[in-house]
């Protein structure tokens, strides 16, 4: 859950508290959001949350937890 910038940053997203509740309720155990939304996230949920900087550390998250499936 995310938006990108051209040069790979990424950035933050308004709604995450919300997308997050949606994505706990659908099942979905772990999350790769921003870093500035981590940072900022006031409730406590059951997700593994995961915060990212650029495109490049979202990709080495998705490919670790592709092999540990």
């Amino acid at each position: 859950m995310a938006k990108y910038g051209l040069t790979g940053e990424v950035r933050r997203v308004s709604t995450i508290e919300k997308q997050l509740k949606e994505a706990e309720k659908m099942g979905f155990k772990k999350c790769i959001i921003p870093e500035n939304n981590k940072k900022l996230l006031k409730e406590k949920l059951k997700l593994d949350i995961i915060g990212i900087r650029n495109i490049k550390e979202a990709m080495k998250e998705v490919r670790f937890t592709i092999v540990l499936a």
